[in-house]
């Protein structure tokens, strides 16, 4: 996933992918509440959404792997190697 990129706001502040998402998500969830809508049903249609709009820019083979290295990171883990 790629979030590091920074693009100037309409505010002239700096913002990330991530954060316009989040910030888009965040609103969706709250929205979603108030209308008795769980949030896993949220998450599911952000991930079909998510789907239509890569398989328009991005080949099937980068999509699928993608998708691979989310779901084999599906589990916190604990990497003692990468602690000081």
């Amino acid at each position: 996933m790629v979030n590091y990129l920074r693009t100037q706001s309409l505010e002239g502040t700096m913002v990330s992918p991530y954060e316009l998402v989040s910030r888009h998500v965040a609103a969706a969830l709250e929205e979603a509440a108030s209308h008795a809508i769980p949030p896993e049903t949220i998450a599911s249609n952000l991930i079909g959404e998510a789907v239509r709009i890569l398989k328009q820019h991005r080949r099937l083979d980068d999509i699928r792997s993608e998708l691979n290295f989310v779901i084999d990171n599906l589990e916190d883990r604990d990497y003692e190697f990468m602690r000081p």
